[in-house]
């Protein structure tokens, strides 16, 4: 086998070369194994930070994708580093300042403290533009195959990305695109269902495809980790029923908006994905057997939501029978979530507490 080692080199660089080829989209991140997204505030001034200080941080991994060969213009793919450089970026573009909350004592009186880069003091400007960079640069001979085993052994030794972020660096089929394709529905951001934060981790995506997963093998699979990484691989290179899944996901999508209709204490209940996975399970239910959610199993839902923060409510306004089993589905909820016992129970209860 072919030692990857060997078609490394190490390459120091000075920012300021990583900045021009990135601004000439030169430098870029292939979204097809890795998804482009930026650091939250903090991340972003403490390494500001660490450069103006004159600390290390890790090494950037570059793949050399093409040269020309009229002018020997070089172009590059990220292969690790994508935050660091974004970060940078980012700061000389003006995107942020550096707030003093996010920096360490010692530097609050400093001259860049709260400022954007356009009014540093030159001597600061000057560190980020000659800020010495470790690069690896992978050579173009290297097949993209083994730039996508480099980028998941990067990655998961250094547990910087999550199992859904590695299954979108894997996979590259029809599952995913499904996936991906289900998260830019709007219902999503209107219920504001998913953080900023789980956007950027693709918790969305993971979400999605759990539901998915339901609609092809039913409850019988435990939504573990193993279990999602299988039907990834299942349904990559071939999905048959990848547009009837599709069209049933966005009749449950109608079903669930018709539920939280503007609620905010709905959707905030919602925002607990064991709930949410609950509710369109049994949806899926509702649309199988009656096409729609009757206006009196919505009411029902709503009541459920107010009442589920107070037990003395739920003993007082439901039969000790079904006050019972909400208190259950309140255990279940808190332990356990992925095992196949608990998703059934607790579908069951909430079908029981729709139809009561």
């Amino acid at each position: 086998m072919e030692i990857l080692n060997n078609n490394i080199d190490i390459e120091p660089q000075k920012f300021k070369w990583v900045y021009d080829h990135f601004t000439a989209q030169k430098i870029t991140i292939d979204n097809s194994f890795q998804r482009n997204y930026v650091w939250l505030p903090k991340h972003q001034i403490k390494l500001i930070e660490t450069i103006l200080i004159g600390f290390p941080i890790p090494e950037i991994y570059l793949w050399h994708t093409k040269t020309d060969h009229k002018n020997g213009d070089m172009w590059f793919s990220i292969i690790d580093g994508q935050q660091r450089i974004g970060a940078i970026v980012d700061y000389i573009n003006g995107d942020y300042e550096l707030e003093t909350k996010y920096l360490e004592k010692e530097n609050i009186n400093t001259g860049f403290a709260g400022k954007k880069f356009d009014i540093l003091p030159p001597q600061f400007k000057n560190a980020i533009w000659k800020y010495k960079l470790s690069i690896r640069l992978v050579a173009d001979s290297v097949s993209r195959d083994r730039i996508v085993e480099m980028f998941l052994r990067l990655n998961s030794t250094n547990m910087t990305l999550n199992p859904q972020e590695l299954r979108n660096a894997k996979f590259d089929g029809e599952f995913i695109e499904l996936c991906a394709e289900l998260a830019e529905n709007e219902f999503w951001e209107e219920n504001k269902l998913f953080s900023i934060a789980d956007i950027r981790r693709m918790q969305d995506i993971q979400f999605i495809s759990t539901i998915l997963m339901f609609l092809r093998h039913g409850i019988s699979e435990d939504t573990n980790q193993e279990n999602i990484n299988k039907t990834y691989d299942l349904f990559n290179e071939a999905y048959q029923e990848r547009e009837s899944d599709k069209d049933i996901f966005e009749q449950l999508i109608s079903l669930v908006k018709k539920v939280i209709n503007d609620d905010k204490a709905v959707s905030k209940f919602l925002k607990k994905k064991t709930h949410l996975y609950t509710l369109f399970l049994v949806a899926y239910k509702y649309l199988q057997t009656k096409g729609d959610i009757p206006k009196t199993a919505i009411e029902n839902y709503k009541k459920f939501v107010d009442n589920y923060n107070d037990e003395e409510a739920i003993i007082s306004n439901y039969s000790q029978d079904l006050a019972t089993k909400i208190l259950e589905y309140k255990r279940l909820s808190s332990t356990g979530t992925q095992g196949k016992s608990n998703r059934i129970s607790r579908n069951n209860i909430i079908e029981e507490v729709m139809e009561n």
